[in-house]
Formats: structure tokens, C-alpha cells, sequence
């Protein structure tokens, strides 16, 4: 072979294979950049996703770095170009055979290409060309065109290869922007908020914190003009733009939940809010692994109350023994509320003759000074019956009769994925608990299942996540309750759920009304042929995408 037939047909075989590399290297930064969003651009959390889940797809563009690295050392003369071009083909075929096996599960929430997501991948592209331009140029200045097209292959491969850590040092060149640009955002919105004359109520728990906040907005929007953050909005940026775009001088509140991945995150949100009230709905050991403890995870919910002005409010679960406790040492003004029967002497707003239905729940309020008002919701479980006198507790502070807030109340509907009730085709109800689960969450939830009248009794199920040491025995305990309440379980994702199957045996559970599936979508197939009129399935819990198993 002549030495520009050389050049030509080594340049042919690593453009190819180079495109056929780039199209999945794209894909599989998509990818990653999909995992990093969905753990809120914490590099620690991206980090264990792709040593958990992504280590496969990883593995291959790590290996894959051989073949080019191959076809160079193969390329040490003319004789040996053929060779060298059989490298690269090989390292083409293997692009082409994972691009065509790669497919990435259904996303629950697709990849959101915000400004911050483009800058990233814009960031690593550039990388990406750096290390293969780079090496292209050290290879053509040792042996002219036809080194260049092989230190173009190998700078290539090796670029892909080191993705997850281009996507890392990313996310730290384009930090100073990003906190420059967050910085004027939370300033704007502060300002705003501060020349308001609206009041902010900050909630947060380690559960019940959206469904509270939709049931305080409905029932104070009876009176007043009510800002609320929506869906799960919970972090300074979504807070801040949410009040630049929609706070006007006529509100009267702004009602804001408040959620954390660590210690001084609620209280960072409590300094651009500035609440006036507090409400606290629980602690528990929801995101117990990243916090490490439950005094830690107690430690940051009190923030909120720690923020309050010495004239605030701070609203307590009552029934929430650590909540009880840190209500106790709370000075200001203390509401307590409680669905315990009977009925707690200490608390200024009780639940009292609680009574469920089919289709919702209705119970008796009653204040401290005796009065009773009833009360009917078209809301399933204790929990968001407890959640519902949280909100009734603010209103009644905010000057709403408790004959207002049980008219108010009729006006409260589901939300969705929280215990929402849906009639399925087949006359199947289906129970829809899907966006959170946590240890209590989940034991009222089979409560629901237990209660309400039905042929047959299924839970769907992919456990919990971020229960730290207390995973295998929280599992455990569900496995168990979930024996003396179901017919037929369907668990989704054989590794983590197999705590859920011992407990399950430990209570003598037969094997085969057990099912075991990899993804939701394989539970639903499953289900079709389970099911059959006047049957209740029960959907507890549907993770992120960065647990799915099938990653």
C-alpha cells in the first residue's frame, strides 16, 4: 500500500468509526447529563449512579479505548496499515453494535434542557474536542496524515471514555457563572418579595410537605389572594422564579414548601422567603442516607422554625414524637395538631371520629376552647387527613372560621400520585401513591388498601430508597404488613426489593401470589393479566430514573 493510499484509507476507517462513536458518545452523555439533573446536580449522588447503574455502558467506552490504542500500536510501518485499519473497524462495529443495543429505560421525567444543562454539555463537548484535537496533532506531527487519523481515532475514544469526568469538571468550570447568574436571581426575587406586603408560610416535613401546601392554598384562597410554589417546587431557583414571574401587590400570602438534601439548605431558603409561619408535618428517616441520621434530618426541618421572626408562628405535628419534642423547646407562639385517638390534651386542633370511605374520609374538627365543626374530604388515609388539619390549623390562625375551612375543605381534591383514587378499565380502582414512599407513608397506605372493599387486594412496589442502615429492616417491616393486607404483590427491581420478599416469607406470604419484575413497565404488562373487575391495586412508590435497574 503507497503511502497516500495508506493515509486515505486510514482517514476513510476513523472518520467512520469516529461518527459512528460521536453519535453514541451523544447518547450516552445525554445520558449522564440526565442522571446529574435528576440528582440536582450533586456530583456525589451522579457519581454513585454511574459506579450503581451506568458501570456497564461506562464499561464499554472504557474499553473501547483499546481497540484505536490497538490499531496505533498495530501502525508501525506500511506493512502493517492493513492491520491498523482492521482496528479501526472493529472499534466502529463495537460503536455501531452499542448504539443499536443501547436503549435507555422510559424516563419518568425526561431530560430537561434548561440553560445550565446546555452550558454542561456544551462544556464537555468542547472538552471532548480538545483531547481528540490534541492527540490528532501529536500523531500527525510523528508521522504526518496517516498518524493523524490514528491519534484522531485514540483522542476520540479516549474523550468518550472520560465523559462522566468531563461532565464533572463541567459542572465546575461553569460554577462561577452559574452562581453569578443565581445570585442576581435570588436578589431579584427577594426584593420582590420584600417590598410585598404578603406573608410567607414555609412548610416542610420529611412527607406531607406538597400535599400540605395544596391544602393550605385551597382553604385560605376562601378569604384571601394566595401565591403557592407548584408541583414539588422546593429549591431556592425554583422558588426565586416562581416569584418573579407570578408574586403581585394584591397577595396577601405566598405559601411555599421548603424541602432539603442536607444540612443548611432549608435554612438558605428561609433567608430568600423570610416566613412568618412555619409548619413542620414530620421527621422521619426519608433521605436518611444522605443526611446520615435522624437528629441530623430533625436538625434541618428546624431551620424553618429557627427562621421564624420573634412574633412568627410554628405549626406542629403533635403526633410526630419528634416534632412533639421540638415544639417543647420552640419559644413564640406554638400551634400543635393531632388525629390521635382519643384525642391529645395539649394540642390547639384535633381530628376527632375519624371515619373512611371508598372514596374519602370525613372526621370532626375540634379547637382548644371546644368548638366541633365537621368535616368531609374527598381524600384517602390518616396522613392526608393529618394533612388537612395542618392546613386547617394556619387558616384558623389566619382568621378563617372552622365553619369556613370545613366549606373550604369540600374544594380540596387529590393530589395526584399522592393516594388518588382512579377507576381503571374493569371496574379496577386503582390506588395511585407513586410520587414518594417512606416507611410511615407506606404503612398508611396499605392501612387505605385494607379498608376499602374489594374483590381482591394487589400492591405494586419498588420499595423505598435513601433509608441509609435502616433499608433492610424498614423493608422487612413492609414485606410483612404487606402479607396480612395482599392477596397478590408485584415487586419492581429483584435486588432492592429483596428485603421486601424476605419479609414477605417470614409472614408465610405464598410464593407464587408473589410476582418480581425488572421496570414499572413490565409490572403493567404483568397486571393485565392479573386483574379482574372489583380488584384494588395499590401503586406504592415509583422511583427516579437514577434507580431504575435497568439503567
Amino acid at each position: 500500500m503507497s503511502g497516500m493510499s495508506t493515509s486515505v484509507a486510514l482517514w476513510l476507517g476513523a472518520g467512520a468509526a469516529s461518527t459512528v462513536w460521536l453519535a453514541a458518545g451523544w447518547r450516552w452523555l445525554a445520558r449522564l447529563l440526565h442522571m446529574l439533573q435528576q440528582e440536582g446536580y450533586h456530583r456525589r449522588y451522579f457519581v454513585r449512579w454511574v459506579l450503581r447503574a451506568g458501570r456497564r455502558h461506562q464499561a464499554v467506552f472504557m474499553l473501547a479505548v483499546f481497540l484505536p490504542l490497538l490499531a496505533t500500536g498495530l501502525y508501525a510501518g506500511r506493512w502493517t496499515a492493513w492491520l491498523a485499519l482492521v482496528g479501526l473497524v472493529a472499534w466502529g462495529v463495537v460503536g455501531l453494535y452499542w448504539s443499536l443495543r443501547f436503549r435507555a429505560p422510559p424516563a419518568k421525567q425526561p431530560l430537561r434542557w434548561t440553560p445550565k444543562a446546555i452550558l454542561l454539555a456544551t462544556l464537555v463537548c468542547l472538552l471532548v474536542a480538545l483531547v481528540t484535537a490534541a492527540l490528532s496533532v501529536v500523531g500527525f506531527q510523528v508521522d504526518g496524515a496517516a498518524g493523524g487519523a490514528m491519534g484522531l481515532s485514540f483522542g476520540l475514544a479516549a474523550g468518550l471514555a472520560l465523559l462522566p469526568a468531563f461532565l464533572l469538571a463541567a459542572t465546575l468550570l461553569a460554577w462561577p457563572a452559574q452562581a453569578v447568574r443565581e445570585a442576581m436571581l435570588l436578589r431579584a426575587a427577594r426584593r420582590k418579595l420584600r417590598a410585598s406586603s404578603a406573608r410567607v408560610i414555609g412548610i416542610t416535613g420529611s412527607y406531607g410537605k406538597t400535599s400540605t401546601k395544596e391544602f393550605v392554598s385551597t382553604l385560605l384562597a376562601a378569604r384571601y389572594r394566595v401565591l403557592k410554589t407548584p408541583k414539588s417546587y422546593n429549591t431556592p431557583l425554583g422558588i426565586a422564579r416562581v416569584l418573579l414571574r407570578d408574586l403581585r401587590p394584591d397577595h396577601d400570602y405566598v405559601v411555599v414548601e421548603l424541602g432539603a438534601y442536607g444540612p443548611g439548605e432549608i435554612g438558605r431558603l428561609c433567608r430568600l422567603v423570610t416566613p412568618y409561619i412555619g409548619v413542620l408535618t414530620a421527621i422521619g428517616p426519608q433521605h436518611l442516607e444522605r443526611f446520615g441520621s435522624i437528629e441530623r434530618i430533625a436538625a434541618a426541618k428546624y431551620e424553618l422554625i429557627e427562621s421564624l421572626p420573634a412574633d412568627g408562628v410554628a405549626v406542629f405535628n403533635a403526633d410526630d414524637p419528634r416534632c412533639r419534642s421540638l415544639a417543647a423547646q420552640t419559644a413564640g407562639l406554638v400551634i400543635r395538631y393531632s388525629v390521635h385517638e382519643p384525642p391529645r390534651i395539649d394540642v390547639d386542633l384535633a381530628a376527632v371520629q375519624v371515619e373512611h370511605s371508598q372514596r374519602g374520609a370525613s372526621f370532626t374538627l375540634r379547637d382548644r376552647d371546644g368548638a366541633r365543626q365537621p368535616v368531609a374530604v374527598e381524600l384517602l388515609g390518616l396522613t392526608n387527613v393529618s394533612n388537612v388539619l395542618a392546613a386547617a390549623a394556619v387558616a384558623q390562625y389566619c382568621g378563617l372560621s372552622l365553619a369556613e375551612i370545613a366549606s373550604a375543605a369540600r374544594r380540596i381534591q387529590p393530589i395526584p400520585h399522592r393516594l388518588q383514587p382512579i377507576d381503571g378499565a374493569g371496574g379496577v380502582l386503582v390506588i395511585d401513591d407513586a410520587y414518594n414512599s417512606n416507611p410511615v407513608g407506606a404503612a398508611a397506605a396499605l392501612s387505605v388498601l385494607d379498608t376499602v372493599p374489594g374483590r381482591r387486594k394487589l400492591l405494586v412496589t419498588p420499595g423505598m430508597v435513601e433509608l441509609g442502615e435502616r433499608h433492610e429492616a424498614e423493608h422487612e417491616a413492609l414485606g410483612r404488613r404487606a402479607a396480612q393486607v395482599c392477596d397478590t404483590v408485584v415487586l419492581v427491581g429483584p435486588r432492592r426489593t429483596a428485603p421486601i420478599l424476605a419479609g414477605l416469607r417470614a409472614a408465610a406470604f405464598p410464593s407464587e401470589r408473589v410476582v418480581v419484575v425488572t421496570t414499572l413497565a413490565e409490572a403493567t404488562e404483568r397486571l393485565a393479566t392479573l386483574l379482574g373487575p372489583g380488584d384494588v391495586v395499590l401503586f406504592e412508590n415509583d422511583l427516579p430514573d437514577t434507580y431504575d435497574e435497568a439503567a
